[in-house]
Parts: structure tokens; sequence; C-alpha cells
């Protein structure tokens, strides 16, 4: 049987490819994520001031 240790670098870079195929896998995520990286910093809205 294989170890998963030995595929997997680091538990940090487990948690980030399960959270990319997680974000992947919701409809349209994948284009606002790629939207959202081609959006110039000065056009973005303060952290402050988003509303969740």
């Amino acid at each position: 049987m294989i170890d998963v240790n030995e595929l997997i670098d680091s538990e940090e870079y487990y948690i980030g490819l399960a959270e990319t195929l997680y974000l992947s896998s919701i409809p349209g995520m994948k284009e606002k994520i790629v939207e959202g990286l081609k959006t110039h910093i000065e056009d973005c809205i303060p952290e402050d001031q988003v509303e969740w």
C-alpha cells in the first residue's frame, strides 16, 4: 500500500489541494476566480467595506 505522506509533501499542501477541488466543484466558481484575478487592485473594494 502507498503511504499518503510519501505522495503529499505536507498537510498544508493537502489542505490547499482539497480546497481547490472543492471550489472547482461549485458551478461558475472557476470563472469568478479567474475574473477576480484579472481585476486591478484599484477597482477592488477595501476589505473593511465588504459586506458579507
